[in-house]
């Protein structure tokens, strides 16, 4: 039985594929993201999120590995982080693991800006291979 914190989503061609494993403290998201209703896309995951922070979680690690996201997007990856970033300030260990082409530029500095506004989430740029 799945867990209500747990969330899977299969990746479309608009849409990444976004896995939170609650008892694997585990969250990753990839593909592509430029989904025609990005806040309905990304609200689950946030409502699963807080869900899971709520239950009294500890840690959580996670994975992005986007090949391609649009401005819409982007805003709601910063909100994620921002959300990733409130709950490591409320005492939850949070990694973030964002992995990039190493010939994408312009995701690398989206990325190291985000990095850069988050105060307590760790948060590792990795190229991706």
């Amino acid at each position: 039985m799945q867990n209500i914190m747990d969330l899977k989503l299969d990746a479309t061609s608009r849409t990444p594929a976004v896995i939170l494993d609650s008892a694997g403290a585990h969250l990753g998201i990839s593909g592509e993201s430029y989904p025609e209703d990005v806040t309905g896309f990304y609200a689950e995951l946030t409502s699963a999120l807080n869900a899971y922070f709520e239950s009294g979680a500890k840690t959580l690690t996670t994975q992005i590995k986007l090949t391609y996201f649009n401005s819409s997007s982007a805003r709601a990856l910063m909100e994620l982080l921002e959300l990733l970033d409130e709950a490591a300030g409320a005492g939850i260990r949070i990694t973030v693991n964002w992995f990039c082409d190493p010939d994408d530029d312009i995701t690398r500095e989206f990325a190291e800006d985000i990095a850069a506004d988050v105060a307590n989430a760790k948060v590792v740029i990795c190229d991706l291979v």
